[in-house]
């Protein structure tokens, strides 16, 4: 069995604690992860919550592969997003998925409200309900800290006090360095006076494939794709943020809050930079081979090596050419619990509108200790930071503007530039859960990855024909990552994962099952954001992404209304 067939249901309002057993007939169809979560999420009339009330379900899943194949040590927190009101959805690394299925069960389903603070321990006999008032106030780093104190070795999940503050963008960082950041899972934790997970490490439950010897053997084809593969290597030596500089080349780096192409310091704030002056020793989720985290000796003590999301939302988008202050703010970001994506993005928008004469936040382009503060104020909700702990949707809202603010569906836009790779239009605008990267890397696409079975192929990054059709194909396919759960930055082909779900349930699963299967899952996804009211009309752009800009891109602005049409006509909506 490679499923513990089981959840553990929580209520923090009773204190109850009951064992939830999905259909057989769930599994074989949605697998696991979001796929799965959905589904009991669409049952439990999810969308019609409170996304910051007790009624509002936090569910955690693990997939059909954790503890089993490699880079799926990764659990999915979902809930209805408190910042985009639509599919809230986040995926973290770690230990803590291993650590769920391994105590004999596949996720956990957290429900209500508890009118004190507490946080939850969770072993192979079920879960414990602990008062956690000497941890409310606490960072994140210091949570984890004495939660190891009060219960010995775990793997945590906790918030900080932008997660208290119930900041809408707020994280949950797990195992001190990996976040479930984005969609504000955070803030859905805070509103249940919820300040912690932690799971026991236990053997309890080992996942047995039906077919061992063909498994084994699938398990070292994907390993050996990983060895060989350019990008993989790429994130073992440097991480995320060796991509800097050849993201300002491409004009994918976002710029001044995205009104420019050019930051011309990339080199400055790059992991080549930063590993090269700095690294102490690699680091990486349970069973990743990857191991794509770096840990830095950085000013007396150590630090955590900044993803590309967070050195460009934080760097080149503020205009901040400091390696070392984004050093700094990424691990202020972290101890405060609150998504660095959405903060920096956030930030920039104060900065535009600061110097603009639109509003005043008191903070403008390059001012790195103006920042510093104003993640703080944030995650605290002081002063302006008030305001802006909303999100860029709410800002515009509150001033009366439009256009200006960088979201899709509430969700602020990543560091990847959609005048770079046409294709990142049309994928951002329809995303279930909005402006999001992942998991379908369209930039990696246009790049030159062909995935043969299912046709997608790009020839020119700043064509429109055609992105409609290869982002939807692109969508189905990676939607199956986030069921299996199984890191985005593995290379697995069609075939890798075929292979492995074949001899691990002992169901056949062809390319064209599991392309079925992710389309399915998209879709359900969708429904939930049609119910929420968060569907075709929220499939757009903000004009200030829609200007032509300098530098790679010079020039270049994707037709998003002809690729939206294209890509309907595609999955016959009309």
């Amino acid at each position: 069995m490679m499923y513990a067939g089981k959840l553990l249901r929580i209520n923090l309002n009773s204190g109850d604690v009951k064992t939830f057993r999905p259909g057989k007939d769930l599994y074989r169809e949605f697998l696991g992860g979001g796929g799965l979560a959905v589904n009991l999420h669409l049952d439990m009339e999810s969308y019609s919550a409170d996304p910051l009330g007790p009624e509002n379900p936090l569910i955690l899943m693990t997939g059909p592969l954790t503890a089993s194949a490699p880079s799926c040590s990764r659990l999915q927190f979902t809930a209805r997003s408190p910042l985009t009101l639509g599919w809230g959805e986040s995926s973290t690394g770690g230990r803590i998925a291993t650590y769920i299925k391994r105590a004999g069960w596949d996720g956990l389903i957290i429900e209500g409200k508890s009118n004190r603070p507490v946080y939850i321990t969770v072993s192979s006999e079920g879960a414990e309900i602990r008062d956690a008032d000497h941890l409310w106030g606490k960072t994140t780093f210091e949570t984890q800290d004495e939660i190891r104190k009060d219960v010995g070795e775990v793997s945590t999940a906790v918030i900080g006090p932008a997660g208290e503050n119930l900041v809408r963008y707020a994280c949950v960082l797990v195992d001190n360095s990996r976040a479930a950041g984005r969609t504000g899972m955070g803030a859905v934790m805070g509103s249940k006076n919820l300040k912690g997970i932690a799971v026991l490490k236990e053997d309890e439950f080992t996942p047995e494939p039906e077919n061992p010897e063909a498994y084994r053997d699938s398990v070292k084809q994907l390993a050996d794709r990983i060895k060989e593969n350019f990008t993989a290597n790429m994130l073992k030596e440097v991480g995320t943020g060796g991509y800097v500089e050849s993201a300002e080349m491409f004009g994918d780096l976002p710029v001044r809050y995205f009104t420019s192409g050019v930051f011309g310091k990339a080199e400055s704030i790059s992991a080549n930079y930063l590993v090269e002056k700095y690294l102490k020793k690699h680091d990486g989720c349970m069973g990743c081979a990857i191991r794509c985290g770096k840990v830095l000796e950085y000013n007396g003590g150590e630090y955590h090596l900044p993803e590309y999301e967070t050195l460009a939302s934080f760097g080149s988008l503020l205009m901040i050419d400091s390696g070392e202050k984004l050093i700094e703010m990424n691990h202020a970001a972290n101890a405060l619990g609150i998504d660095t994506i959405s903060a920096g993005v956030t930030i920039g928008m104060a900065m535009y509108l600061t110097e603009n004469n639109l509003a005043d936040f008191g903070v403008r382009f390059g001012d790195a200790e103006g920042a510093f503060s104003l993640l703080h104020d944030i995650a605290f909700k002081r002063g302006n930071g008030n305001l802006l702990a909303e999100g860029t949707m709410r800002v515009e809202q509150k001033l009366g503007l439009n256009g200006i603010a960088a979201h899709v569906r509430g969700l602020e836009i990543p560091m990847h530039d959609p005048r770079a790779f046409f294709s990142l239009a049309v994928a951002y605008a329809t995303n279930n859960r909005g402006a999001c990267h992942l998991p379908h890397q369209m930039y990696n696409v246009e790049m030159g990855l062909k995935i043969k079975e299912y046709g997608i192929e790009s020839e020119d990054r700043f064509e429109n024909r055609g992105k409609g059709i290869i982002t939807a194909r692109m969508q189905n396919f990676t939607e199956i990552f986030n069921s299996l759960v199984m890191c985005a930055f593995v290379p697995a082909k069609p075939s890798h994962i075929a292979s492995l779900l074949t001899h691990g349930l002992g169901v056949d699963y062809p390319v064209d099952r599991i392309y079925e299967i992710g389309e399915k899952t998209f879709l359900a996804k969708r429904r939930f954001n049609e119910l929420a009211g968060r569907g075709r009309d929220h499939d757009r752009l903000p004009e200030i992404i829609l200007q032509p800009v300098d530098g790679g891109s010079e020039g270049n602005v994707p037709d998003i209304e002809y690729q939206l049409k294209e890509y309907y006509d595609f999955r016959g909506w009309n």
